[in-house]
């Protein structure tokens, strides 16, 4: 710590809920230097349409930014608040394994430089493989990605901008090829309120011609497209342009085995309807401590099996539906409509970032947007997984 991490930095009104969960509120995260957001802009073409946070009785009417590497600070402070034994410096390389059940870690151990000065077992009763989108470490266990299921390909940087401190996150959807074609995906502008904004362009390996897509390019393209809109100097960015692939909608298995759970990107848990994978990965490792907190304190660890299930109740239809949505979107011909049809209407993209935040409503405080989605899961009950 503190180590740089490739990601938006922005907190989502139920990656909140999941940190006050925790114990990590928002004054704790303020000496951290977070930024309010209250929404989204969404742009395509001449069309712009503000979208404020879904209200919803179980979460804040606002969200957050606040950079990767001072979130993980929180986080490592939190749990080791709560009794955890942070060992800094170790890295998890190869699980030990006995009689063909996962009984701890090998880890390569590094000095303050950096400089590799050992190796230490660490033995358990249980392991969490919590090691990011492709883990190497999961693979060693035997988990493997679903290939048919989609995964994101995003890219970003930091640049200068007077406009760091605004309220709102700007997302451009369906941000045009070098041929003038929309992607499936998006361009982000995330002000941090610290003098910078982090600006990205994500995209969905279901898009046609994602093969002919050159990431590095897309974001200098994006980045001009936005230059005058922000004040940035497309040239300028603070910090090499970071490029990464995210496995996304659970596409990653299987979760668990008699000694072990996957969380976060391990799991490929996060969201195919924006990417997002910060408030799945605290969701995930909420219950991946449920579960393993009934396993130790009966001493049966067939309890967690009930990990899958309790994954599948919290975003296994969603998560379907994403994946389908990704499949449709991924085709010009369905992707242009979609965009020109949503970008009309207020209340459609209103509904839309419901859907995409995780924040549907429920009992007599659903609308629209849940009874729409209320038939497109049913619908998709008939669908194949990806």
């Amino acid at each position: 710590m503190p180590r740089h991490k490739a990601c938006g930095d922005a907190l989502t009104p139920r990656a909140l809920g999941e940190l006050a969960r925790l114990g990590i509120d928002e004054p704790g995260l303020g000496p951290l230097g977070s930024h309010r957001t209250d929404g989204i802009v969404m742009r395509h073409g001449s069309r712009e349409l503000s979208i404020a946070w879904p209200a919803h009785p179980d979460f804040a009417d606002h969200g957050l930014v606040v950079r990767r590497d001072r979130l993980d600070e929180a986080l490592r402070r939190t749990a080791a608040e709560a009794g955890a034994r942070v060992l800094m410096g170790h890295e998890a390389t190869a699980p030990i394994v006995e009689r063909g059940f996962v009984r701890g870690a090998s880890t390569s151990v590094v000095d303050a430089d950096g400089t590799a000065v050992g190796v230490r077992p660490i033995t358990s009763r249980f392991v969490v493989v919590a090691d990011g989108a492709n883990s190497s470490f999961g693979r060693a266990v035997g988990t493997s990605r679903d290939h048919n299921w989609p995964y994101g390909i995003a890219t970003r940087s930091y640049w200068s901008s007077p406009r760091h401190d605004e309220p709102w996150i700007e997302s451009v959807l369906g941000p045009p090829d070098v041929h003038g074609t929309p992607i499936a995906g998006y361009g982000w502008v995330i002000p941090l309120g610290d003098g910078t904004v982090n600006a990205g362009v994500a995209l969905l390996s279901t898009y046609r011609d994602v093969k002919g897509v050159n990431a590095l390019k897309l974001l200098d393209a994006f980045a001009h497209s936005i230059a005058d809109r922000w004040s940035i100097d497309p040239g300028a960015g603070l910090k090499p342009p970071t490029r990464f692939r995210v496995p996304l909608g659970g596409s990653v298995g299987p979760k668990m085995g008699p000694t072990f759970l996957l969380t976060g990107d391990a799991a490929g848990m996060a969201s195919p309807f924006n990417g997002d994978g910060v408030d799945s990965a605290l969701m995930t490792g909420r219950l991946a401590g449920t579960v393993l907190d009934e396993a130790l304190t009966t001493g049966n660890s067939t309890t967690l099996q009930r990990y899958p299930t309790l994954l599948d109740d919290e975003v296994g239809r969603s998560y379907k539906v994403g994946r389908l949505s990704a499949r449709f979107l991924g085709r010009p011909a369905v992707l242009r409509p979609a965009l020109r049809l949503g970008m009309r209407s207020e209340r459609v993209m209103g509904a839309v970032l419901r859907l995409a935040a995780n924040e549907l409503r429920r009992g007599p405080d659903a609308g629209g947007a849940e009874r729409t989605y209320a038939v497109v899961s049913a619908l998709s009950r008939a669908a194949p997984s990806w």
